[in-house]
């Protein structure tokens, strides 16, 4: 009997990792970002059996779990203001424009992107996944505009490309 499996290199391995170590119990998000970037180093290829959505929770009890250890807080300089603790956590990867502009359209890309109140981090997103801006659009109405028409942009050179 074979079981269904699916091969994972590049972003979507890394994804994995990323996922996979956050969603274990006592893994702190410092030790799981380390050990992604330890696995994405030294492996170049995984099959897995069911994706994230699907694997059951792995059943650890926390006596068995590894304290973590906690540093104590460095000191801000006085020059550079606090970044807030969101900024820091912030994933540019957490969801494709791609996927949701094709799966849910216009309407449905703009009210993800509405959720990111940040400019840079709009701007993080169109660096991360390839889309162009359109002039250098400063207010965040128009960022979000130029993410939405550069979606549209990057799927027609995608259908242009395979046709």
């Amino acid at each position: 009997m074979a079981k269904n499996t699916r091969p994972l290199s590049g972003q979507s391995q890394r994804k994995y990792f990323r996922d996979l170590f956050r969603a274990e119990a006592g893994v702190t998000p410092d030790a799981a970002e380390r050990l992604t970037e330890a696995c994405t180093r030294e492996i170049a290829q995984i099959r897995v059996r069911l994706p994230m959505a699907v694997r059951r929770p792995l059943k650890v009890s926390l006596a068995d779990a590894p304290k973590p250890v906690e540093a104590p807080p460095a000191a801000q300089p006085a020059s550079k203001p606090a970044v807030p603790a969101d900024a820091a956590t912030f994933d540019p990867h957490a969801f494709s424009l791609i996927v949701v502009m094709r799966k849910g359209g216009k309407d449905a890309l703009l009210a993800r992107l509405t959720d990111v109140t940040d400019v840079a981090q709009l701007r993080a997103i169109a660096k991360a996944q390839h889309v162009a801006l359109d002039g250098d659009p400063q207010t965040r109405d128009a960022i979000l505009e130029a993410l939405v028409a550069g979606t549209e942009r990057r799927i027609a050179h995608r259908e242009a490309a395979a046709s």
